[in-house]
């Protein structure tokens, strides 16, 4: 490191620092104890050599070679870190977001997370991530969870069908297609709510830290489960699939309601 001035070290530092930062706000989500991240980046790699005019070599700080954006940067900091959290043993939990989630109780919207901790996503062979088949087997997770194994509403995933939605329709305006979407699920229940965009939008920041730009969307029909069949009367009724590849956990949202 010595070949490096100590104002371009300070620099390097200070641009490290707040990927760290970034990386671990996220990573508090999951783990809210969570004091520290792990960077696979040596400090040295946030430098890069360039050559300019009049032909002369720089040193610029930036991302590692090879990492891409800051935000892939962030993403694999992040993904690094829960990796070393979940094999130390640490109590695996979403208090941010269920703490959140408790402020609104007229919600319709249901939500399971689904991470590799979850007790049904060894059972269902959830993980490592296989595509639209782990999203059919988060979706099984989420149905032994959310309808008691069966006890509450029966279910047969297996008559599940899906269609890939885009990042952008997950947050779609309320009346912006024919169907039921999540923004109206979350806002127009048959019974009315007081919620607003805002509200909406504060819940998802904590539900994915990340944005929406690594997010992979499956919409499922709603014939598979009785749990649905209120919603089939006139209100309609929602199922999602939601992966979140920055923190390698599945989101799985329904709702179902009638007057």
């Amino acid at each position: 490191m010595s070949k490096y001035s100590e104002q371009d070290l300070k620099y390097a530092a200070e641009f490290r620092d707040g990927i760290h930062k970034e990386a671990l706000a996220r990573v508090k989500t999951i783990y809210p104890h969570a004091d520290r991240v792990v960077d696979p980046y040596p400090e040295d790699a946030y430098f890069q050599e360039v050559w300019d005019y009049p032909g002369k070599w720089y040193t610029m700080v930036g991302t590692p070679p090879g990492a891409g954006s800051r935000g892939n940067v962030v993403g694999i900091i992040v993904r690094e870190t829960l990796a070393y959290y979940r094999n130390t043993g640490a109590a695996y939990t979403d208090d941010a977001f269920y703490q959140l989630i408790e402020k609104y109780p007229d919600a319709v919207c249901e939500y399971c997370i689904v991470n590799p901790e979850n007790r049904y996503a060894i059972t269902y062979n959830v993980f490592p991530y296989r595509g639209v088949d782990s999203h059919r087997f988060a979706l099984g997770c989420a149905a032994c969870e959310l309808f008691e194994d069966g006890r509450e509403w029966s279910y047969d995933i297996k008559g599940a069908r899906h269609r890939k939605l885009s990042n952008k329709a997950l947050f779609a305006p309320a009346n912006s297609d024919g169907w039921l979407n999540y923004r109206k699920a979350f806002l127009c229940p048959p019974h009315g709510n007081t919620y607003t965009d805002n509200d909406f939008e504060r819940v998802n920041a904590v539900l994915f830290p990340g944005g929406e730009e690594e997010l992979e969307v499956y919409r499922w029909t709603t014939d598979w489960s009785e749990y649905f069949d209120e919603g089939h009367e006139w209100w309609g009724a929602l199922c999602l699939t939601v992966y979140d590849k920055t923190l390698d956990r599945f989101v799985v949202i329904v709702a179902s309601a009638t007057d």
